[in-house]
């Protein structure tokens, strides 16, 4: 296993404690409001709370391991810093034939490079407020580029662009 594998899987794991203590505090929120008689509030919450995992719903559909785990430690990121973010990728992304001709391992260090450097950009720009992020995935020729966009209300802050090309 190389280090950037054990960092990766690490921090999964960090994650995934993170994520279950989460968890946990929205059922006792749920569970309060239901004892209280206030199931409209619960439902509201539920709803909520859901809406925040459909990006890393979109996430595990994409089968490349390493790109799931650096962009699912990305977006848990980008949320514990309060910043709404979603991320977007074509449709044939979510087929594993996709990555036996897209994929390679050289990609996954500057991936992680990549995003730790736009996750310094957003901690640098935690006095804004409302701060959004969008993510994209593009299939080029000979690569993959992948997109980070910061912005707030008003103004984007961060245009950033990374290509992966396949080496010959």
């Amino acid at each position: 296993m190389s280090k950037l594998d054990e960092v990766l899987l690490s921090e999964l794991l960090q994650w995934y404690r993170l994520q279950r203590h989460d968890f946990m505090n929205h059922w006792q929120v749920i569970m309060g409001n239901l004892q209280l008689n206030r199931p409209e509030e619960a439902l509201f919450y539920m709803q909520q709370t859901a809406s925040a995992s459909l990006e890393e719903q979109k996430i595990a559909q994409i089968p490349e391991p390493h790109l799931g785990a650096i962009l699912l430690g990305f977006m848990i990121r980008l949320s514990q810093e309060k910043v709404m973010a979603t991320i977007d990728f074509p449709e044939e992304m979510k087929q594993e034939e996709f990555w036996k001709d897209h994929w390679q391992e050289e990609y996954v260090e500057g991936l992680y490079g990549y995003t730790n450097e736009c996750m310094a950009i957003v901690i640098q720009s935690m006095a804004l407020k409302d701060l959004n992020a969008e993510v994209y995935l593009f299939d080029e020729q000979g690569g993959l580029a992948c997109q980070f966009i910061l912005s707030d209300e008003e103004t984007v802050l961060c245009d950033q662009l990374i290509r992966l090309n396949q080496s010959s």
